[in-house]
């Protein structure tokens, strides 16, 4: 449920609260002061028919077709005595009083119930005696007023209640309208490169602060963004001098065959080390440019077996020291010829075909499939067996995470290849199941 809707039902459940308690209160008042109304109407007829009362010659009005009256007169020289009381008089309570007919087990139908009112004859209208009249009248007609009354009170009630609930839709959107904006501006920061302060709005009051806050939060993130972008372009071209240093050495050694037989080997390995180190310095260098900028590509014809080939024949020791073998399947077609840089995709290529290796089970092997049927992208696949059945594969993309912790790497080799395959305008996906981890490489023809 949005912040809107919940802001309307919060108000409105408040005003359904109010009105419903201020609206009762006003409904009792209404219904009392027509209870009091219908009470001194019946108590004005009351006093005309009791003025209409003689004791001597005893003289007696008729009640009116639907009045029920009781008379009683009472006096010092003789005892109270009903002088006059209707055949359906009701009870005192006002309930009708049931009477039977002729025929045993019949029973008139019920009438309404009675209001009654008692009313007394003054000093000067009789000598020596009091007269007492009680007249009950059926409060039909007042219930239908109070029925009516209610009805008009809950559609009233419910009326202002959608009515409300219709305005205070309106007015939540109106008052929302500034977050809106901020979300707004918040929602193009995902797609911007640089992350640019949110405009405040014009009204000092909370959401002010927000704004300021959130801007302040921002610039400490754009800071620590374009700090760690900065260390590692600096810290990549410091280390370029000395590893392009150890490189020249170590083929300079090798080929003037100044090492012997025993030291080679391991000559040949640290040059492969070297190797390694130099190019994850360049992916360094190209991660650490500013997304702003366009990106760097020297783009130019490349053969993707022949560039898979030279990755294997490049990890061919890395591959024999996890005792690992690599097979190599191609599928011939328009897909294997790329226009692209040559460098950035061997780079892909040699961190997913040596992560399948590092990763793989002993005297497995490393499958590589090139797909060029498909004329507008090149599709590689390389798939590794694990000793696990399962794992995640999202998080492999993000920097610094190690799916087995005891295994030598920083977690950089998949979220360096993700990187770099967004630069090419192609998709790396990955999938983990049933022992088997594969890597899915799809590069544009362009």
């Amino acid at each position: 449920m949005s912040l809107r809707s919940r802001i309307v039902l919060a108000v409105a459940a408040v005003f359904a609260l109010v009105s419903a308690a201020t609206g009762s209160l006003m409904l009792g008042r209404a219904e009392q002061s027509l209870q009091t109304a219908f009470d001194r109407a019946t108590q004005t007829r009351a006093n005309w028919l009791l003025s209409m009362v003689s004791i001597d010659p005893v003289v007696l009005p008729l009640p009116g077709l639907r009045e029920q009256m009781r008379l009683t007169a009472s006096s010092a020289y003789f005892p109270t005595r009903e002088l006059f009381k209707s055949p359906d008089f009701p009870n005192d309570d006002g309930s009708p009083r049931q009477r039977r007919f002729k025929q045993p087990g019949t029973l008139p139908p019920v009438a309404s119930n009675y209001r009654l009112v008692t009313v007394e004859s003054s000093a000067d209208q009789f000598i020596d005696s009091q007269v007492r009249l009680t007249l009950a009248m059926p409060d039909g007609s007042l219930q239908r007023d109070i029925q009516e009354l209610r009805w008009v009170f809950g559609l009233g009630w419910l009326s202002s209640l959608l009515l409300a609930l219709a305005a205070g839709y309106g007015a939540a959107g109106w008052l929302l309208r500034p977050i809106k904006s901020l979300v707004a501006q918040a929602a193009q920061i995902g797609k911007a490169t640089r992350i640019e302060p949110l405009t405040p709005p014009k009204s000092r009051d909370e959401l002010y602060t927000l704004t300021v806050a959130l801007n302040q939060m921002l610039e400490r993130i754009q800071t620590s963004i374009d700090t760690q972008r900065h260390f590692f372009g600096a810290a990549a071209h410091e280390l370029r001098t000395p590893l392009a240093v150890m490189k020249t050495g170590l083929e300079v050694t090798l080929s003037g065959g100044q090492a012997g037989n025993g030291l080679r080997p391991f000559l040949d390995g640290q040059l492969d080390e070297v190797r390694r180190l130099s190019r994850l310095i360049d992916e360094f260098l190209t991660l650490s440019r500013p997304d702003e900028s366009a990106p760097l590509l020297q783009l130019s014809s490349v053969k993707v077996d022949a560039q898979v080939s030279r990755c294997l024949q490049q990890l061919t020791a890395i591959a024999a020291d996890y005792e690992v073998a690599t097979q190599l399947a191609i599928q011939p077609g328009p897909g294997l010829d790329l226009t692209t840089d040559a460098v950035k995709l061997d780079h892909i290529l040699l961190n997913l075909i040596e992560n399948a290796i590092k990763y793989g089970v002993a005297d497995s092997t490393v499958t590589v499939t090139i797909d060029g049927t498909n004329p507008a992208l090149a599709v590689v696949q390389v798939q590794n067996r694990t000793s696990r059945e399962s794992g995640p594969t999202l998080e492999l993309t993000e920097p610094y995470f190690q799916a087995d912790p005891l295994k030598e790497g920083h977690g950089l080799g998949l979220w360096i290849s993700h990187r770099l395959t967004s630069l090419l305008g192609g998709q790396l996906s990955l999938s983990w199941q049933a022992f088997t981890f594969t890597s899915t490489l799809h590069i544009p023809i362009r």
